[in-house]
């Protein structure tokens, strides 16, 4: 973030004198150093925070705490947590490139609980909105503001997000030394936060599919909108790259370049993440098998699906099974 510190350390007593926070773990006692690097959590806006660090901790400590009431939008880069959100049990684990990150909702404050096994490096991100500032702020002039609503009010269910380049962009700058200014670091920091609640709103109401950017020229969108047509009349066949740009009208690389503009994906990983889309859907309604859903998503192992599944929905397809049963 802008105007980050040198180096800091953070002790057990530091940890625990913060309201409604307790620390726990083996042999620790107040002067016991958990963590020590750059660490920030700023209120940038009335209703948008952002949390974050980039620190190598210790000891291995359990903390608990208390989440509030909104949406949280989570970059994890590195190392390797445990998290429990209400009764609903989340694992962190960075892997130092930043591809995906995990999107929570909540409708009412929750219970925190934070597990670390210590002696690792740390580094996430966390920009988190109230449901006050979603409300006077983040949805102003949506294109339809029931979507990001519903999604919003989604209570604890995460939501994995294919992080898109400019999100990435945007990630980085928080993470870099800003002006010497506080007030100028502020507002470079509170323009990426509010960009990135941006694009996690404007994902939702694409059904989990990152909406076309509004850069396209009329003709790429066009080009674009046959590619996505013919992909989606072709639910049961994995056609070539070559074959979708003929349809379209462009050439193979040009295809490439629209789907990386447009999505942040290429044009295989679109289609992967459609067929996801739709096996979740036919799994929750009950309409198909897990062996089914992997078939239509393209994987000849149920355990690849599964994994591949539970990376970008955040839960297993057997949980998601019948869900959407009356």
């Amino acid at each position: 973030m802008t105007e980050q510190q040198p180096e800091r350390i953070m002790r057990v007593g530091d940890l625990a004198s913060r309201p409604g926070v307790s620390v726990d773990g083996p042999s620790l006692h107040g002067d016991a150093t958990l963590f020590r690097g750059t660490f920030w959590n700023k209120e940038l806006r009335h209703g948008l925070f952002v949390h974050g660090s980039d620190v190598v901790e210790d000891e291995g400590f359990t903390a608990l705490s208390s989440q509030q009431a909104g949406l949280s939008c989570v970059f994890f880069l590195e190392g390797d947590v445990e998290v429990r959100i209400g009764d609903r049990d989340l694992r962190f684990r960075g892997s130092g490139t930043l591809h995906d990150a995990l999107v929570i909702p909540s409708v009412r404050a929750e219970s925190f609980r934070r597990r670390s096994p210590g002696r690792q490096r740390i580094k996430h991100l966390v920009v988190s909105v109230t449901p006050e500032w979603l409300e006077s702020d983040g949805l102003e002039g949506a294109d339809d503001p029931r979507l990001a609503v519903s999604f919003a009010s989604d209570h604890l269910a995460s939501h994995a997000w294919r992080v898109t380049s400019r999100a990435a962009e945007l990630v980085n700058r928080l993470f870099l030394p800003g002006p010497r200014s506080s007030r100028i670091g502020e507002l470079y920091a509170e323009s990426a936060a509010v960009e990135i609640v941006a694009e996690v709103l404007a994902a939702s109401s694409g059904e989990g599919l990152p909406r076309k950017s509004a850069t396209l020229a009329p003709r790429e969108r066009v080009r674009l909108s046959r590619a996505c047509d013919f992909i989606a009349t072709h639910e049961g066949e994995w056609p070539s790259v070559e074959a979708v740009a003929r349809q379209a009208g462009v050439s193979a690389s040009g295809l490439q370049r629209l789907f990386r503009s447009a999505h942040g994906l290429s044009v295989f990983e679109y289609m992967r993440l459609a067929r996801l889309e739709r096996a979740r859907d036919m799994l929750g309604a009950g309409q198909c098998t897990i062996q089914e859903a992997a078939s239509l998503s393209g994987y000849s192992s149920a355990a690849n699906f599964a994994t591949a599944f539970r990376r970008q929905f955040g839960a297993t397809p057997k949980q998601v099974l019948g869900k959407a049963r009356p």
